[in-house]
């Protein structure tokens, strides 16, 4: 009767090898877009009474009193670069500000910005070749060399409103006329006269 105890112990294994496998087919964070509101606006955009150049203009001044480099520096739309170091760890913050108007005819516009922290890591290869001497005959005379390289670990869009207000808040240095207001609560255009 040897079959009966291999059977019971092969059952065993299975039903732990089936809850194992099931253990590990849900992952613990939630995917990244369940994390989308699509509700909140005033977190990454306001609205101001000046020409979208206008804010542009002192959202790129912003920018640069931060020390961030400009990779694209249009009219209506800017983006950024600031790196930071830590030991052989490397951030770097991509700033995006995009300007558009509020309604066709008005000079309102609304300033929509988005920044994006990603980690890089340095990553370090050694190589190694050997050289044969012909004339010596088989003597060989290892050679290292050391790359290093960066690499991406990972990036998050910022999502604190803390640190988009005090963006805000330095174009409006920048811009001491306008006072803005949360997109959600823009004025509506005047209806027309017939």
């Amino acid at each position: 009767m040897m079959f009966v105890p291999r059977l019971r112990l092969f059952a065993v294994c299975a039903a732990t090898a089936g809850a194992m496998a099931a253990g590990c087919s849900h992952p613990s964070d939630p995917l990244a877009y369940t994390r989308n509101e699509f509700a909140r606006t005033d977190t990454y955009s306001r609205a101001y009474p000046k020409a979208p150049e206008m804010v542009c203009e002192a959202g790129k001044r912003s920018l640069l009193s931060q020390g961030y480099t400009l990779a694209d520096a249009g009219a209506r739309s800017i983006e950024g670069h600031k790196q930071f170091q830590s030991g052989d760890n490397y951030k770097e913050i991509t700033f995006r500000l995009v300007c558009e108007p509020d309604h066709a005819g008005t000079t309102r516009s609304i300033a929509f910005v988005n920044a994006v922290e990603s980690t890089f890591a340095l990553k370090k290869t050694n190589n190694s070749a050997s050289v044969g001497v012909g004339l010596l005959g088989s003597v060989s005379m290892p050679f290292t060399s050391s790359d290093d390289s960066m690499v991406k670990t990972g990036s998050e869009t910022i999502a604190s409103d803390d640190f988009y207000s005090r963006f805000f808040a330095l174009l409006e240095q920048y811009m001491p006329s306008a006072s803005p207001t949360p997109q959600g609560d823009a004025a509506a255009p005047a209806p027309k006269s017939p």
